[in-house]
Protein backbone atom coordinates (compact mmCIF):
# COMPACT_ATOMS: atom_id res chain seq x y z
CA UNK A 1 0.00 0.00 0.00
CA UNK A 2 1.48 3.44 -0.85
CA UNK A 3 2.41 5.64 1.82
CA UNK A 4 -0.04 8.35 1.09
CA UNK A 5 -3.38 5.83 1.01
CA UNK A 6 -1.67 4.37 4.45
CA UNK A 7 -1.64 7.58 5.92
CA UNK A 8 -5.21 8.51 4.79
CA UNK A 9 -6.82 5.11 5.82
CA UNK A 10 -4.71 4.85 9.38
CA UNK A 11 -3.38 8.51 10.45
CA UNK A 12 -0.74 8.57 12.54
CA UNK A 13 -0.32 4.54 12.35
CA UNK A 14 3.58 3.82 12.59
CA UNK A 15 5.54 0.92 13.55
CA UNK A 16 6.64 2.96 16.27
CA UNK A 17 4.03 4.09 18.05
CA UNK A 18 2.70 0.48 17.98
CA UNK A 19 2.19 -0.97 21.88
CA UNK A 20 4.97 -4.12 21.27
CA UNK A 21 1.91 -6.33 21.34
CA UNK A 22 -0.38 -4.30 19.46
CA UNK A 23 -1.30 -5.20 15.57
CA UNK A 24 -1.06 -3.90 12.35
CA UNK A 25 -4.47 -4.14 11.15
CA UNK A 26 -4.33 -7.22 9.36
CA UNK A 27 -1.23 -7.67 10.64
CA UNK A 28 1.14 -8.44 13.24
CA UNK A 29 2.47 -6.54 16.22
CA UNK A 30 5.97 -5.81 16.79
CA UNK A 31 6.81 -8.74 18.75
CA UNK A 32 5.21 -11.38 16.26
CA UNK A 33 7.46 -9.48 13.58
CA UNK A 34 10.79 -9.92 15.85
CA UNK A 35 9.71 -13.28 17.00
CA UNK A 36 8.84 -14.62 13.48
CA UNK A 37 12.73 -12.93 12.07
CA UNK A 38 14.37 -14.07 14.92
CA UNK A 39 13.46 -17.58 14.97
CA UNK A 40 13.93 -17.87 11.35
CA UNK A 41 17.22 -16.61 11.87
CA UNK A 42 18.00 -18.89 14.32
CA UNK A 43 17.02 -21.93 12.50
CA UNK A 44 19.09 -20.52 9.96
CA UNK A 45 22.30 -20.29 12.07
CA UNK A 46 21.32 -23.73 13.71
CA UNK A 47 21.09 -25.39 9.98
CA UNK A 48 24.60 -23.94 9.19
CA UNK A 49 26.35 -25.45 12.15
CA UNK A 50 24.66 -28.51 11.94
CA UNK A 51 24.98 -29.50 8.79
CA UNK A 52 28.21 -28.06 8.67
CA UNK A 53 27.77 -25.82 5.79
CA UNK A 54 31.30 -24.62 4.18
CA UNK A 55 29.06 -22.42 1.52
CA UNK A 56 27.77 -18.97 2.34
CA UNK A 57 24.36 -18.25 2.47
CA UNK A 58 22.86 -14.66 0.78
CA UNK A 59 20.06 -13.01 2.61
CA UNK A 60 18.99 -10.40 1.01
CA UNK A 61 15.52 -8.31 2.64
CA UNK A 62 14.68 -5.00 4.09
CA UNK A 63 17.00 -2.62 6.70
CA UNK A 64 13.78 -3.60 9.41
CA UNK A 65 14.78 -7.06 9.09
CA UNK A 66 18.66 -6.55 8.89
CA UNK A 67 18.12 -4.25 11.85
CA UNK A 68 16.12 -6.75 14.14
CA UNK A 69 19.30 -9.63 12.81
CA UNK A 70 22.29 -6.47 14.06
CA UNK A 71 20.70 -6.53 17.31
CA UNK A 72 20.29 -10.03 17.86
CA UNK A 73 24.07 -10.59 16.99
CA UNK A 74 25.07 -7.55 18.92
CA UNK A 75 23.08 -8.81 22.01
CA UNK A 76 21.56 -5.06 21.89
CA UNK A 77 17.85 -5.21 23.21
CA UNK A 78 15.32 -4.54 20.49
CA UNK A 79 12.05 -2.74 20.34
CA UNK A 80 10.23 -1.06 18.27
CA UNK A 81 10.29 2.66 19.57
CA UNK A 82 14.50 2.11 18.98
CA UNK A 83 15.52 4.83 16.88
CA UNK A 84 18.67 2.65 16.38
CA UNK A 85 18.77 1.55 12.93
CA UNK A 86 22.43 0.31 11.28
CA UNK A 87 21.98 -0.25 8.38
CA UNK A 88 22.46 2.19 5.68
CA UNK A 89 20.45 1.77 2.37
CA UNK A 90 21.62 -1.19 0.46
CA UNK A 91 24.25 -1.94 2.55
CA UNK A 92 26.35 -5.37 3.07
CA UNK A 93 26.68 -6.83 6.06
CA UNK A 94 28.62 -10.35 6.42
CA UNK A 95 27.90 -12.46 9.51
CA UNK A 96 30.82 -15.38 10.18
CA UNK A 97 30.50 -18.41 12.72
CA UNK A 98 33.49 -17.89 15.04
CA UNK A 99 34.31 -19.18 18.66
CA UNK A 100 31.35 -20.80 18.94
CA UNK A 101 28.82 -17.56 18.08
CA UNK A 102 28.12 -15.69 15.60
CA UNK A 103 29.83 -12.25 14.92
CA UNK A 104 29.11 -9.58 12.10
CA UNK A 105 32.48 -8.77 10.64
CA UNK A 106 31.20 -6.76 7.57
CA UNK A 107 28.65 -3.88 8.60
CA UNK A 108 27.76 -1.45 6.43
CA UNK A 109 29.52 -1.80 3.45
CA UNK A 110 28.59 -0.17 0.51
CA UNK A 111 31.34 0.01 -2.58
CA UNK A 112 28.58 -0.79 -5.21
CA UNK A 113 27.00 3.03 -4.81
Amino acid sequence: MPNEIADEKYPGLYFSSLRIDEKYPGGESPIENFTRIKETFNKLCIDQINQNHNENVLVVTHGGVINIIYHIVKGIEWTNKNKFNPALNTSIHKIEYRGGKWELTLENLTPHL
